[in-house]
């Protein structure tokens, strides 16, 4: 698989734009979430236990038939211990716009990603800043 760096590179020369969309992947949400849970070695059941969701609406989302909204794919990342990079692309896959760290609350979101919080320790984190726990 090409890299992303590897595609701008290729953007910003004078390669054939036919030629470059032959070479993207066809990424959706859910493929990609499968991919990070194969990476993690985690199973569905794990991280849906992790989070706030019912869990009938959490695996609605994970096989696509929901759309999540940007609060519901944070407590499924959070559960999966994903990295901000990982994080966005989930987000951004399901349209739900990425994290930015000039945001305060997604200044809050990127912070316990980093230092890897569980949905509790992050909602904590969030309601001590003014904000609403993740729904």
């Amino acid at each position: 698989m090409i890299s992303t760096t590897q595609l701008i590179t290729l953007l910003n020369q004078s390669t054939p734009l036919e030629n470059i969309l032959e070479i993207i992947p066809d990424l959706d949400f859910v493929s990609y979430l499968e991919a990070c849970l194969e990476k993690k070695g985690l199973k569905k059941s794990e991280v849906i236990a992790q989070t706030n969701m019912q869990k009938n609406y959490a695996y609605q989302i994970c096989n696509g038939t929901k759309k999540g909204s940007k609060d519901k794919i944070i407590q499924l990342a959070l559960a999966m211990r994903l990295n901000l990079h990982d994080t966005n692309n989930l987000l951004s896959l399901s349209n739900n716009g990425l994290l930015y760290a000039k945001v305060k609350k997604d200044a809050i979101l990127i912070y316990a990603l980093q230092h890897h919080y569980n949905l509790f320790k992050t909602n904590e984190l969030l309601i001590a800043q003014g904000f609403d726990a993740l729904d």
